[in-house]
């Protein structure tokens, strides 16, 4: 309103020029300022600019404005009328999208995602097994992630509920200008492992294999990755502190972690279609271990430990670590409605010294097979080297008669610790140097944020495993876990 009050005072100066002064006594650029003014204040104010376009033809016909004059005034008017109509590159717009985002509308300089995660477990032992029946929050997690002028990623992640008190998940940069060579930086999970990458998100099981306990799972440091062939190969290698989440900082070895993984699927754009999904790969890390990060606790599919190292074992203290070698071998299937993976994977361990023994070597091995059968219809699928997210073709919804997806995964497990192990790191019985296990999993997959899974697994130890004290004064040892668990999993 206030645009179109001045503009019809500066209309009422203009006129007033034109019928006191002769047209030519009136500077010309003066002329071109008034005109721009009546026309251009009440912008934001008119519909559209038929009034501006005869009030230009009145001026010119009394020979107020030459026509050059005319085009000026016009190309001034068509391009502040584009400014106004077009809103502005770094103007933020706001959606949900499987979390709710942030971006610029070019998007390009600057996106945010902010989302979240919640596991809620309910754990269910067999009869007579000393390990109590429990509800569980087992992750409730927040982050955000996105990306900032176009070539760069960025993620941060943390963890609201565990007994850690590193609650940094992920904290990481990405520079992904060249496809086949990105620059990573942060703390994230090392290249290690085809199930130590896949997110817990989207897991076909409540808890990973005992494979994945001789991974190396998160560290803070930097990687070189990318893909190379149109993806049908990808690698990734970097260098890292060795220690695991950036906590405080303990008296640790100078030397770093090196890991790296290639994965390669050769029949991706060629060779028969049944194979396209046929993938295979290795992983391997070195580094010379800290005594204060030789600490490893291998668990069943309900979270039970059955194998734990310490620096302080029986009577000993470790004093010195040589060298510790990670091997890894993977291989991956996915076809229609199937996917099958399979790892085994090797910790070797040279030069271990107590304080009253002789160095010795001793290696950890595991191994699994897993299987997930989509009996909805869906396609499990391998992108970007590690099993995706599954999307259910049909959301739940009662009022349309239709359920969303459901799975069904099956899993064989098998851990093994060398035998020196009894007589030099662990006590037996506390510890069981071998265990396999078998695990049967159904999966409803209401939409793509929520899941309702449950898992049944059935462990045998090799040696009775100790599990506590009963109040009489008896111990109690089984060699067979039965555990159900049930977990309500929602994003946002």
């Amino acid at each position: 309103m206030q645009a179109s009050i001045l503009s019809t005072w500066v209309l009422a100066l203009l006129f007033y020029c034109v019928s006191v002064y002769p047209v030519r006594s009136v500077a010309p650029t003066a002329c071109i300022i008034l005109c721009y003014l009546a026309l251009a204040l009440p912008l934001q104010c008119r519909a559209g600019d038929l009034a501006d376009q005869k009030l230009l033809e009145i001026l010119e016909s009394k020979g107020f404005l030459t026509k050059q004059e005319v085009i000026t005034v016009k190309d001034i008017l068509e391009k502040e009328t584009a400014a106004a109509a077009e809103p502005p590159d770094k103007e933020v717009a706001v959606i949900y999208d499987e979390g709710l985002q942030f971006r610029t509308r070019d998007n390009t300089t600057f996106s945010a995602r902010i989302g979240g995660l919640v596991q809620s477990d309910a754990v269910l032992f067999g009869s007579n097994y000393p390990v109590d029946n429990d509800f569980d929050i087992r992750r409730a997690r927040l982050f955000l992630e996105g990306r900032l002028y176009e070539y760069f990623a960025y993620k941060l992640e943390a963890e609201l509920e565990g007994g850690s008190s590193d609650r940094l998940v992920d904290a990481y940069m990405n520079f992904d200008y060249f496809p086949y060579l990105q620059l990573q930086v942060g703390q994230f999970k090392e290249p290690f492992s085809l199930e130590n990458l896949i997110s817990d998100k989207y897991l076909p099981f409540t808890e990973r294999s005992m494979a994945y306990y001789l991974t190396p799972a998160r560290d803070v440091g930097l990687m070189l990755h990318g893909e190379l062939l149109g993806s049908s190969v990808r690698y990734a290698a970097g260098i890292f502190n060795g220690d695991g989440r950036d906590a405080n900082r303990r008296g640790q070895k100078d030397d770093k972690e090196i890991t790296g993984r290639l994965v390669v699927q050769p029949f991706r754009h060629w060779g028969p279609s049944l194979l396209k999904g046929f993938q295979v790969g290795g992983s391997y890390s070195h580094s010379r271990l800290d005594t204060s990060d030789f600490n490893y606790k291998i668990r069943t599919p309900a979270q039970t430990a059955f194998f734990t190292i310490q620096p302080k074992a029986k009577f000993h203290i470790t004093q010195e670590i040589d060298q510790l070698y990670r091997y890894g071998w993977e291989a991956a299937y996915a076809a229609g409605p199937l996917l099958i993976m399979g790892e085994y994977i090797r910790n070797k361990f040279t030069d271990v010294a107590l304080s009253d023994s002789e160095p010795f070597d001793f290696d950890m091995r595991a191994w699994y097979v897993s299987g997930l059968l989509m009996l909805s219809g869906e396609r499990p699928s391998i992108k970007t080297g590690v099993m995706s997210k599954i999307r259910p073709r049909k959301n739940f919804n009662i009022r349309a008669g239709t359920w969303g997806a459901f799975g069904i995964g099956l899993r064989y497990q098998h851990f093994e610790a060398g035998r020196i192990v009894y007589s030099s790191l662990v006590n037996e019985g506390y510890s069981v140097r071998q265990a396999e296990s078998f695990s049967l999993a159904l999966n409803w997959y209401l939409n793509s944020m929520f899941m309702l899974a449950v898992n049944y697994s059935r462990t045998h130890f090799k040696d009775p495993l100790f599990l506590g004290t009963h109040w009489k004064g008896y111990s109690y040892f089984k060699d067979i876990e039965h555990a159900w668990v049930t977990r309500f999993q929602a994003e946002f």
